[in-house]
Protein backbone atom coordinates (compact mmCIF):
# COMPACT_ATOMS: atom_id res chain seq x y z
CA UNK A 1 0.00 0.00 0.00
CA UNK A 2 1.27 3.58 -0.60
CA UNK A 3 2.26 5.78 2.59
CA UNK A 4 -1.25 7.33 2.53
CA UNK A 5 -4.35 7.37 -0.26
CA UNK A 6 -2.94 9.56 -3.10
CA UNK A 7 -4.71 11.52 -5.67
CA UNK A 8 -4.41 10.78 -9.43
CA UNK A 9 -3.10 14.59 -9.67
CA UNK A 10 -0.54 13.91 -6.97
CA UNK A 11 0.69 10.80 -8.97
CA UNK A 12 0.81 12.32 -12.44
CA UNK A 13 3.15 14.97 -10.04
CA UNK A 14 5.45 12.37 -9.86
CA UNK A 15 5.37 10.16 -12.59
CA UNK A 16 4.77 13.11 -15.20
CA UNK A 17 1.64 11.89 -16.46
CA UNK A 18 -1.80 13.46 -17.69
CA UNK A 19 -4.82 12.45 -15.56
CA UNK A 20 -8.47 11.83 -17.71
CA UNK A 21 -11.20 12.28 -15.86
CA UNK A 22 -11.36 12.94 -11.81
CA UNK A 23 -7.68 14.18 -10.71
CA UNK A 24 -8.77 13.98 -7.00
CA UNK A 25 -9.64 10.61 -7.11
CA UNK A 26 -7.54 8.28 -4.07
CA UNK A 27 -6.02 5.03 -4.53
CA UNK A 28 -4.53 3.33 -1.97
CA UNK A 29 -2.38 0.55 -4.08
CA UNK A 30 -0.84 -0.43 -6.73
CA UNK A 31 -2.27 -4.05 -7.96
CA UNK A 32 -2.27 -6.05 -11.18
CA UNK A 33 -5.53 -6.33 -13.10
CA UNK A 34 -6.48 -9.42 -11.88
CA UNK A 35 -5.73 -8.65 -8.19
CA UNK A 36 -6.85 -5.19 -7.98
CA UNK A 37 -10.12 -3.64 -5.53
CA UNK A 38 -11.97 -1.35 -5.35
CA UNK A 39 -9.44 1.09 -3.61
CA UNK A 40 -6.34 0.28 -6.18
CA UNK A 41 -4.52 1.70 -8.97
CA UNK A 42 -4.08 -1.04 -11.69
CA UNK A 43 -2.31 -0.85 -15.37
CA UNK A 44 -2.62 -1.87 -18.53
CA UNK A 45 0.51 -2.04 -20.74
CA UNK A 46 -1.03 -2.46 -24.41
CA UNK A 47 -4.70 -2.97 -25.79
CA UNK A 48 -4.62 -6.50 -24.76
CA UNK A 49 -4.32 -5.35 -21.09
CA UNK A 50 -6.69 -2.51 -21.75
CA UNK A 51 -9.61 -4.90 -23.05
CA UNK A 52 -9.35 -6.53 -19.47
CA UNK A 53 -10.01 -3.02 -17.45
CA UNK A 54 -13.86 -3.31 -17.88
CA UNK A 55 -14.16 -6.91 -15.95
CA UNK A 56 -11.55 -4.93 -13.58
CA UNK A 57 -12.62 -3.63 -10.37
CA UNK A 58 -10.03 -1.16 -9.71
CA UNK A 59 -10.52 2.66 -8.93
CA UNK A 60 -8.23 3.73 -11.73
CA UNK A 61 -5.35 2.80 -13.65
CA UNK A 62 -2.16 3.36 -15.63
CA UNK A 63 -2.61 3.77 -19.27
CA UNK A 64 0.15 4.74 -22.02
CA UNK A 65 -0.41 7.79 -23.40
CA UNK A 66 -0.94 6.73 -27.47
CA UNK A 67 -3.52 4.12 -26.27
CA UNK A 68 -6.81 5.05 -27.22
CA UNK A 69 -9.93 2.73 -25.76
CA UNK A 70 -13.23 3.67 -24.49
CA UNK A 71 -13.26 3.26 -20.23
CA UNK A 72 -15.80 4.15 -17.32
CA UNK A 73 -13.21 5.30 -14.91
CA UNK A 74 -10.26 7.62 -14.43
CA UNK A 75 -7.06 6.91 -16.06
CA UNK A 76 -3.38 8.25 -15.69
CA UNK A 77 -1.40 8.54 -19.20
CA UNK A 78 2.22 8.06 -19.12
CA UNK A 79 4.68 7.64 -21.79
CA UNK A 80 6.05 4.57 -20.34
CA UNK A 81 4.07 2.01 -18.65
CA UNK A 82 6.72 -0.16 -17.09
CA UNK A 83 8.84 2.88 -16.44
CA UNK A 84 5.98 4.52 -14.16
CA UNK A 85 5.51 1.32 -12.60
CA UNK A 86 8.66 0.81 -11.79
CA UNK A 87 9.05 4.47 -10.21
CA UNK A 88 5.62 3.49 -7.59
CA UNK A 89 7.28 0.55 -6.75
CA UNK A 90 9.93 2.30 -5.27
CA UNK A 91 7.83 4.24 -3.48
CA UNK A 92 6.25 1.16 -2.00
CA UNK A 93 9.76 -0.66 -1.26
CA UNK A 94 10.83 2.22 0.95
CA UNK A 95 14.51 2.37 2.09
CA UNK A 96 16.34 -0.79 2.45
CA UNK A 97 17.45 -2.05 5.70
CA UNK A 98 21.41 -0.93 5.50
CA UNK A 99 24.05 -0.29 7.85
CA UNK A 100 24.43 3.53 8.68
CA UNK A 101 27.86 5.09 8.10
CA UNK A 102 30.12 4.41 10.43
CA UNK A 103 31.96 1.11 11.08
CA UNK A 104 30.09 -1.43 13.29
CA UNK A 105 32.21 -2.31 16.47
CA UNK A 106 32.38 -6.21 15.28
CA UNK A 107 33.81 -5.24 12.12
CA UNK A 108 37.60 -5.85 11.72
CA UNK A 109 39.63 -3.97 9.26
CA UNK A 110 43.52 -4.04 8.43
CA UNK A 111 45.35 -1.19 9.39
CA UNK A 112 46.68 -0.20 6.21
CA UNK A 113 42.85 -0.39 4.76
CA UNK A 114 41.15 3.36 3.39
CA UNK A 115 38.01 3.44 4.80
CA UNK A 116 36.47 6.56 3.48
CA UNK A 117 34.21 8.34 6.58
CA UNK A 118 31.01 8.57 4.41
CA UNK A 119 31.16 4.39 3.84
CA UNK A 120 28.28 2.09 6.30
CA UNK A 121 30.53 -0.86 7.07
CA UNK A 122 28.22 -3.34 9.01
CA UNK A 123 28.39 -6.02 11.99
CA UNK A 124 31.01 -8.95 11.23
CA UNK A 125 32.59 -7.15 8.10
CA UNK A 126 36.03 -8.00 7.19
CA UNK A 127 38.17 -6.13 5.31
CA UNK A 128 41.75 -6.72 4.17
CA UNK A 129 45.50 -5.03 3.68
CA UNK A 130 45.16 -2.35 1.67
CA UNK A 131 41.73 -2.72 -0.04
CA UNK A 132 40.33 1.04 -0.39
CA UNK A 133 36.62 1.99 -0.19
CA UNK A 134 34.81 5.53 -1.42
CA UNK A 135 32.51 7.51 -0.51
CA UNK A 136 28.55 5.67 0.04
CA UNK A 137 30.05 2.30 -0.50
CA UNK A 138 27.85 -0.13 1.94
CA UNK A 139 29.19 -3.58 2.95
CA UNK A 140 26.41 -5.03 4.57
CA UNK A 141 26.51 -7.65 7.55
CA UNK A 142 29.61 -10.55 7.32
CA UNK A 143 30.50 -8.99 3.68
CA UNK A 144 34.59 -9.87 2.99
CA UNK A 145 36.59 -7.39 1.22
CA UNK A 146 40.23 -8.87 0.40
CA UNK A 147 43.96 -7.75 0.38
CA UNK A 148 43.94 -4.72 -2.09
CA UNK A 149 40.14 -4.60 -3.62
CA UNK A 150 39.29 -1.24 -4.80
CA UNK A 151 35.39 -0.55 -4.56
CA UNK A 152 34.34 2.71 -5.93
CA UNK A 153 32.02 5.49 -4.75
CA UNK A 154 28.22 3.40 -4.52
CA UNK A 155 28.85 0.36 -4.59
CA UNK A 156 27.01 -2.07 -1.97
CA UNK A 157 27.78 -5.70 -0.97
CA UNK A 158 24.83 -7.88 0.25
CA UNK A 159 25.49 -9.52 3.46
CA UNK A 160 27.82 -12.34 3.08
CA UNK A 161 28.84 -11.33 -0.24
CA UNK A 162 32.91 -11.66 -1.03
CA UNK A 163 35.33 -9.95 -3.09
CA UNK A 164 39.02 -11.78 -2.92
CA UNK A 165 42.11 -9.77 -3.79
CA UNK A 166 43.18 -7.58 -5.91
CA UNK A 167 39.84 -6.98 -7.34
CA UNK A 168 37.96 -4.07 -8.75
CA UNK A 169 34.45 -2.60 -8.32
CA UNK A 170 33.23 0.17 -10.26
CA UNK A 171 30.67 2.91 -9.35
CA UNK A 172 27.43 1.81 -7.50
CA UNK A 173 28.03 -1.72 -8.57
CA UNK A 174 25.58 -4.20 -6.63
CA UNK A 175 26.59 -7.19 -5.33
CA UNK A 176 23.46 -10.02 -3.91
CA UNK A 177 23.80 -11.94 -0.96
CA UNK A 178 26.30 -14.87 -0.83
CA UNK A 179 27.85 -14.01 -4.02
CA UNK A 180 31.87 -14.37 -4.76
CA UNK A 181 33.77 -12.12 -6.57
CA UNK A 182 37.71 -13.44 -7.27
CA UNK A 183 37.71 -17.07 -6.24
CA UNK A 184 39.72 -19.27 -8.67
CA UNK A 185 38.57 -20.43 -11.99
CA UNK A 186 37.92 -24.19 -12.48
CA UNK A 187 41.63 -25.23 -14.24
CA UNK A 188 43.64 -28.19 -13.43
CA UNK A 189 46.35 -30.11 -15.75
CA UNK A 190 46.29 -33.10 -15.82
CA UNK A 191 49.71 -35.24 -15.19
CA UNK A 192 50.81 -38.76 -14.12
CA UNK A 193 47.21 -39.36 -13.14
CA UNK A 194 46.47 -36.51 -11.39
CA UNK A 195 44.40 -33.40 -11.83
CA UNK A 196 47.14 -30.34 -10.95
CA UNK A 197 45.74 -27.29 -9.77
CA UNK A 198 46.23 -24.14 -12.48
CA UNK A 199 46.93 -21.18 -10.37
CA UNK A 200 44.88 -17.82 -11.43
CA UNK A 201 47.19 -14.90 -11.02
CA UNK A 202 44.72 -11.91 -12.53
CA UNK A 203 41.56 -10.73 -10.67
CA UNK A 204 37.86 -9.63 -11.74
CA UNK A 205 36.81 -6.26 -13.12
CA UNK A 206 32.94 -5.27 -12.37
CA UNK A 207 32.35 -2.29 -13.78
CA UNK A 208 29.99 0.92 -12.91
CA UNK A 209 26.38 0.06 -12.27
CA UNK A 210 27.06 -3.43 -12.54
CA UNK A 211 24.24 -5.54 -10.93
CA UNK A 212 24.95 -8.99 -9.53
CA UNK A 213 22.27 -11.08 -7.85
CA UNK A 214 22.38 -13.52 -5.19
CA UNK A 215 24.88 -16.43 -5.13
CA UNK A 216 26.57 -15.49 -8.19
CA UNK A 217 30.28 -16.31 -8.97
CA UNK A 218 32.74 -14.66 -11.07
CA UNK A 219 35.68 -16.36 -11.58
CA UNK A 220 39.36 -14.64 -11.66
CA UNK A 221 41.27 -14.87 -14.25
CA UNK A 222 44.50 -16.69 -14.49
CA UNK A 223 46.25 -13.66 -16.08
CA UNK A 224 45.09 -10.35 -16.87
CA UNK A 225 40.78 -9.91 -15.64
CA UNK A 226 37.70 -11.61 -15.56
CA UNK A 227 35.92 -8.45 -16.48
CA UNK A 228 31.91 -7.68 -16.41
CA UNK A 229 30.91 -4.75 -18.40
CA UNK A 230 29.44 -1.48 -17.27
CA UNK A 231 25.64 -1.59 -16.70
CA UNK A 232 25.49 -5.29 -17.00
CA UNK A 233 22.90 -7.32 -15.27
CA UNK A 234 23.18 -10.33 -13.96
CA UNK A 235 20.58 -12.41 -12.09
CA UNK A 236 21.00 -15.42 -9.10
CA UNK A 237 23.00 -18.90 -9.36
CA UNK A 238 25.07 -17.71 -12.08
CA UNK A 239 28.61 -18.51 -12.90
CA UNK A 240 31.17 -16.81 -15.07
CA UNK A 241 34.52 -18.81 -15.19
CA UNK A 242 37.59 -17.16 -15.55
CA UNK A 243 38.89 -14.62 -18.55
CA UNK A 244 35.45 -14.17 -19.87
CA UNK A 245 34.80 -10.65 -21.38
CA UNK A 246 30.92 -9.67 -20.29
CA UNK A 247 30.35 -6.50 -22.59
CA UNK A 248 27.98 -3.39 -21.40
CA UNK A 249 24.33 -4.02 -21.54
CA UNK A 250 24.67 -7.64 -21.28
CA UNK A 251 21.22 -9.27 -19.50
CA UNK A 252 21.51 -12.53 -17.84
CA UNK A 253 18.73 -14.46 -16.37
CA UNK A 254 19.44 -17.43 -13.65
CA UNK A 255 21.54 -19.90 -13.70
CA UNK A 256 23.51 -19.52 -16.79
CA UNK A 257 26.89 -21.02 -17.10
CA UNK A 258 30.36 -18.99 -18.85
CA UNK A 259 32.81 -21.18 -19.91
CA UNK A 260 36.39 -19.83 -19.66
CA UNK A 261 37.62 -16.79 -22.07
CA UNK A 262 34.24 -16.27 -23.77
CA UNK A 263 33.77 -13.42 -25.07
CA UNK A 264 30.30 -11.62 -24.95
CA UNK A 265 29.43 -8.53 -27.11
CA UNK A 266 27.48 -5.59 -25.98
CA UNK A 267 23.60 -6.08 -24.90
CA UNK A 268 23.57 -9.50 -25.57
CA UNK A 269 21.08 -11.64 -23.57
CA UNK A 270 20.66 -14.90 -22.22
CA UNK A 271 17.71 -17.26 -21.12
CA UNK A 272 17.42 -19.28 -17.44
CA UNK A 273 19.77 -21.88 -17.10
CA UNK A 274 21.53 -21.44 -21.13
CA UNK A 275 24.93 -22.60 -21.06
CA UNK A 276 27.89 -20.78 -23.64
CA UNK A 277 31.13 -23.42 -24.12
CA UNK A 278 34.73 -21.81 -23.80
CA UNK A 279 36.73 -19.91 -25.93
CA UNK A 280 33.78 -18.75 -28.31
CA UNK A 281 32.93 -14.82 -29.24
CA UNK A 282 29.17 -13.91 -29.19
CA UNK A 283 28.54 -10.59 -31.20
CA UNK A 284 27.00 -8.00 -29.87
CA UNK A 285 22.88 -8.15 -29.30
CA UNK A 286 22.88 -11.84 -29.80
CA UNK A 287 19.95 -13.54 -27.73
CA UNK A 288 20.12 -16.90 -26.57
CA UNK A 289 16.76 -18.79 -25.31
CA UNK A 290 16.33 -20.63 -21.92
CA UNK A 291 18.40 -23.89 -21.83
CA UNK A 292 20.39 -23.53 -24.83
CA UNK A 293 23.82 -24.27 -25.01
CA UNK A 294 25.97 -22.50 -27.77
CA UNK A 295 28.79 -24.13 -29.09
CA UNK A 296 29.97 -21.72 -32.02
CA UNK A 297 30.70 -18.04 -32.23
CA UNK A 298 27.93 -15.72 -33.79
CA UNK A 299 28.21 -12.65 -35.76
CA UNK A 300 25.64 -10.45 -33.13
CA UNK A 301 22.11 -10.31 -33.93
CA UNK A 302 21.51 -13.95 -34.26
CA UNK A 303 18.30 -15.47 -32.15
CA UNK A 304 19.56 -18.94 -30.79
CA UNK A 305 17.57 -21.73 -29.02
CA UNK A 306 18.36 -25.46 -28.61
CA UNK A 307 20.84 -27.53 -27.44
CA UNK A 308 23.12 -27.50 -29.01
CA UNK A 309 21.52 -23.94 -30.16
CA UNK A 310 21.14 -22.90 -33.63
CA UNK A 311 18.95 -20.25 -35.54
CA UNK A 312 16.05 -20.14 -33.32
CA UNK A 313 13.21 -19.96 -36.12
CA UNK A 314 14.56 -22.65 -37.95
CA UNK A 315 15.08 -24.55 -33.98
CA UNK A 316 11.05 -24.04 -33.42
CA UNK A 317 9.87 -24.54 -37.09
CA UNK A 318 11.25 -28.30 -36.57
CA UNK A 319 9.74 -28.80 -32.99
CA UNK A 320 6.81 -28.08 -34.74
CA UNK A 321 7.03 -30.21 -37.28
CA UNK A 322 8.06 -32.69 -34.87
CA UNK A 323 4.67 -32.52 -33.13
CA UNK A 324 3.27 -33.60 -36.71
CA UNK A 325 4.90 -36.84 -36.93
CA UNK A 326 2.41 -38.79 -35.35
CA UNK A 327 -0.16 -38.06 -38.24
CA UNK A 328 2.55 -38.15 -40.82
CA UNK A 329 3.51 -41.87 -39.89
CA UNK A 330 -0.46 -43.03 -39.90
CA UNK A 331 -0.53 -40.87 -43.49
CA UNK A 332 2.42 -42.68 -44.97
CA UNK A 333 1.43 -45.89 -43.81
CA UNK A 334 -1.80 -45.41 -45.64
CA UNK A 335 0.02 -44.84 -48.93
CA UNK A 336 1.73 -47.53 -48.57
CA UNK A 337 -1.28 -49.58 -48.13
CA UNK A 338 -2.82 -47.72 -51.17
CA UNK A 339 0.38 -48.56 -53.56
CA UNK A 340 1.13 -51.75 -52.40
CA UNK A 341 -2.99 -52.69 -53.62
CA UNK A 342 -2.78 -51.07 -56.39
CA UNK A 343 0.40 -53.34 -56.97
CA UNK A 344 -1.97 -55.95 -56.30
CA UNK A 345 -3.91 -54.96 -59.00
Amino acid sequence: MFPRPMTLRELAETLGGVVEGDASTEVLALASLDEAGENDLTFAVDETYAAKLDACNAKAAIVPTELSFDVDRPVLRVESVPMAIGLLLGMLAGEEDLPPVGVHPSAVLADDATVSPKAAIGPHVTIGAGATLADGVVLCAGAHVGAGVTIAEGSLLAEGAVVRQGCVLGKNVRVGPNSVIGYDGFGYQYANGVHHKIPHAGNVVIEDDVELGANVCVDRAKWGSTVVGKGSKIDNLTQIAHNVQVGPGVLMAAQVGIAGSVKIGPFCVFGGQAGIRDNIELGPHTKVGARSGVGKSTQGGESLFGNLASDATKRLRAILALNKLPELLVRVKRLERQLAERKDT
